[in-house]
């Protein structure tokens, strides 16, 4: 068992909100990828797999959410909503792994607009 430190600055339409969440969880390592894997808020489980060059996030909601952050590809994801799955582009200015975790900053487009800034960092200790 770890403790998962997760810290997110998020910035939407000029406003900021700072989310510090703390969960205990699993880690491992498996060919070369680390995996964090813990129950968040709602109960979901929630998939955390990174290695040195991209971050994989899987929340296994209904439908299940898949975010991928690689600073050399732009990826897309949808996301479970009251009013239906919201689509998004995924570009990732930053991405760092370091020896407990990663940092990643990342913005959601629709199309040519900017909807959000995301500077996420996530720790584990033992």
């Amino acid at each position: 068992m770890v403790k998962i430190t997760i810290d997110n600055l998020i910035n939407i339409d000029h406003e900021t909100e700072i989310i510090h969440e703390e969960y205990t969880g699993d880690y491992h390592e498996k060919n070369g990828s680390h995996f964090l894997v813990y129950q968040n808020e709602i109960s979901e489980k929630v998939v955390m797999k990174y290695d040195t060059e991209m971050l994989t996030i899987t929340r296994f909601s209904k439908p299940s959410t898949i975010m991928k952050m690689h600073p050399e590809v732009v990826t897309k994801t949808a996301i479970p909503t009251p009013v239906g799955p919201q689509r998004f582009e995924i570009k990732t200015q930053l991405y760092k792994k370091s020896a407990t975790g990663f940092k990643a900053s990342y913005q959601f487009w629709q199309g040519e607009t900017k909807i959000a800034q995301y500077d996420l960092e996530v720790h584990f200790s033992y």
